[in-house]
């Protein structure tokens, strides 16, 4: 009778398989959303949304705890932190964005996506959830707003977490950054099968499993707004500030964090930041390239778990 049980649950596993697998291939988009939503339920994320200021923002928002805000990277969405957000949800309410012009979104093309204006849109955001004081967190671009946000309103931000942060000199003079501005070519705007071939070689440290239809879903989004993501990017290096020109002795407690494999943001920027935000600790995460929350986000999660615990200690 076992036996036959057994046999059962190996059939209809087997039946389950070949139906996950031919709608991978044949339904792409709604095996992607359901994939996403699979990652939003096991991390206690709901999707939500805010009006502040003529502004609509897309968020995520789950568990329980002091807020935690982070804030996606360039071409990028909230969905971005769906995998280390399930080790932070029992000890923090984590809310991760849509920053505008990204993601579900609104897209203006008259309006400012630099960094600064991304500072302003941030400060709507977390003023229209009613939060006094927050922890940021970013990625990327992200990084480099949550530590202009930090600059800007230091009394409201109890701490940083910036992750491969494209905020210093050495991400805005990289052979990157120059290539892009001799050429128009840059590795996170892509069009075809080839440039995401080569956008997952420059992102991660090493391959990373990506199922086919999340894959075809990212590139179907990333066809549809090259021209708009083109050009915010254009505008925003058309404004070079990197941070430790324009601030310095920021006394924000702050965990800075890279990937030993990033080709995006140059690892040795987490030098400039440190001097910048002195009451900082370094994290270099080895075999790992620019989104560690993605690559390794067990880990990436833990080191962020032991920085917040020396904050509790501190005097």
């Amino acid at each position: 009778m076992v036996k036959k049980i057994l046999v059962g649950l190996i059939a209809l596993l087997a039946v389950l398989f070949g139906v996950a697998a031919a709608m991978n291939r044949l339904a792409p988009t709604t095996t992607a959303k359901l994939l996403r939503d699979m990652s939003r339920s096991a991390a206690g994320l709901h999707a939500k949304t805010l009006e502040v200021q003529g502004r609509t923002f897309p968020y995520l928002a789950g568990g329980t705890g002091e807020p935690l805000i982070l804030v996606h990277g360039f071409t990028a969405n909230k969905d971005a932190w769906g995998r280390v957000a399930r080790y932070l949800t029992s000890r923090y309410t984590v809310y991760a964005l849509d920053l505008p012009g990204f993601g579900d979104a609104s897209r203006n093309p008259n309006a400012d996506y630099s960094y600064d204006a991304q500072v302003e849109n941030l400060h709507a955001f977390i003023k229209g959830l009613g939060l006094a004081s927050v922890h940021l967190g970013g990625s990327s671009m992200g990084g480099g707003v949550v530590a202009k946000y930090a600059a800007k309103y230091p009394n409201e931000v109890a701490s940083l977490w910036l992750l491969d942060a494209g905020a210093t000199r050495e991400f805005t003079d990289s052979a990157l950054m120059k290539h892009y501005i001799f050429t128009g070519e840059f590795p996170l705007l892509v069009k075809t099968q080839d440039q995401q071939a080569k956008q997952w070689e420059m992102l991660f440290g090493k391959p990373l499993f990506i199922p086919y239809s999340v894959a075809y879903d990212f590139l179907e989004n990333s066809k549809k707004d090259f021209d708009f993501h083109s050009k915010i990017l254009k505008d925003m290096v058309a404004v070079k500030a990197p941070i430790e020109s324009l601030f310095s002795n920021l006394q924000t407690p702050t965990l800075i964090v890279t990937g030993e494999q990033d080709q995006i943001v140059p690892p040795a920027s987490v030098r400039t930041l440190a001097k910048v935000f002195p009451k900082s600790q370094v994290k270099v995460m080895a075999g790992v390239g620019h989104v560690p929350m993605t690559e390794d986000p067990k880990t990436t999660a833990e080191d962020y778990l032991a920085f917040r615990a020396t904050l509790s200690k501190a005097p």
